[in-house]
């Protein structure tokens, strides 16, 4: 645990150095007050990339400890006291299973608040100001409802050339269409202003036609545009909701949002897996010492990472279940971290 305290801080301080070198000339020119970059941006910063890699320093922290007693004979002596590699590997997942209950923890009731801070720093003196207006809005709201907005601007919760249709398998049954809607945050509804409502009936079709009217459409404003990586904004419990609340929409894009939910489930998995495949490289003594170690380590943790990218590419770009996209890496890479161990037993 020290030494992987010591790998975080140690990396999370480089990373610091970089970013502000690299942003220096943004805070200066959008003249950021101090006390802001420092609780508002660096905080976050470190709780975020800290916890985003937790995973691979704990790797980092085992290959560095191991190899250390496995440089200084120490492992071999500890065997031949008759101590077995299982119960020197105790310790090690006692560890991993601390880090990554605390991990677990924060990525899910912490860090979307402390994301959220982080970003509209960020979006003030970093970045452009956050796009106002978004064009061409297709989204069903439930089963067979579908909207459509020409423009929307988040800040004055007002759409353009607003339409709303109901279909009952292939066949058209309504159509809602008004040239503008606006928001009303006292009646929690939508003001629909020169609309036009056409229902098709069987003995013909039935127009109704108004300057204003306030109707619930079955969705709120922020449900409207859902920005890249929204999610991450979410805590668990509200992460869950939005996904049956999508499930039950029919939403096109919802495995991106399943892949999410089941990530977060398997994070502390990874961290145990990473423990098992440092723990099992580092054992022996070997020729060039940590650095060795490390390398091989690397090179075996890049090939899980990029697995897992791939898996995730195939569910987005195919039907691959977002559940069997996160499981798979986690139980190939699973099994080969055993086999290694087995393999370090021997």
């Amino acid at each position: 645990m020290g030494t992987f305290a010591f790998t975080l801080i140690l990396i999370l301080l480089i990373s610091v150095v970089f970013d502000v070198s690299e942003k220096i000339d943004d805070f200066f020119r959008r003249e950021a007050p101090l006390d802001e970059i420092i609780s508002e941006y660096y905080i976050n910063f470190i709780i975020h990339y800290g916890l985003l890699f937790s995973a691979l320093f704990t790797f980092i922290a085992v290959i560095i400890s191991t190899s250390k007693l496995a440089n200084n004979s120490e492992i071999i002596a500890i065997i031949n006291c008759g101590l077995s590699i299982k119960r020197l590997l105790k310790p090690y997942l006692i560890g991993a299973a601390i880090i990554a209950c605390i991990s677990f923890y924060l990525n899910n009731w912490v860090l979307p608040t402390t994301n959220q801070i982080r970003l509209d720093f960020e979006q003030e003196y970093i970045y452009s100001k956050k796009n106002e207006r978004y064009k061409n809005i297709h989204r069903q709201v439930k089963p067979n409802h579908y909207i459509y907005l020409e423009s929307y601007n988040i800040n004055k919760q007002k759409g353009f050339r607003f339409s709303y249709e109901i279909f009952k398998g292939q066949q058209l049954t309504s159509k809602f269409k008004s040239d503008f809607i606006t928001w009303d945050t006292l009646k929690g509804e939508w003001l629909a202003e020169n609309y036009n409502f056409r229902e098709l009936e069987i003995d013909g079709e039935k127009i109704n036609k108004g300057k204003s009217i306030h109707k619930n459409f079955g969705f709120k404003p922020e449900e409207l545009v859902y920005q890249k990586n929204s999610t991450n904004l979410m805590t668990l419990p509200e992460l869950h909701k939005f996904v049956k609340k999508e499930q039950i929409k029919g939403a096109q894009n919802i495995h991106f949002y399943f892949l999410d939910l089941y990530q977060r489930y398997s994070n502390p998995f990874t961290t145990f897996i990473l423990t098992l495949i440092g723990f099992s490289v580092a054992i022996h003594k070997k020729r060039g010492g940590i650095g060795v170690n490390l390398v091989y380590g690397f090179g075996l943790t890049t090939l899980f990472i990029l697995f897992q990218k791939i898996s995730v590419t195939f569910t987005t770009n195919s039907d691959l279940h977002p559940l069997i996209a996160i499981l798979l890496p986690n139980i190939i890479f699973g099994f080969f971290a055993y086999y290694l161990f087995r393999k370090a037993e021997r």
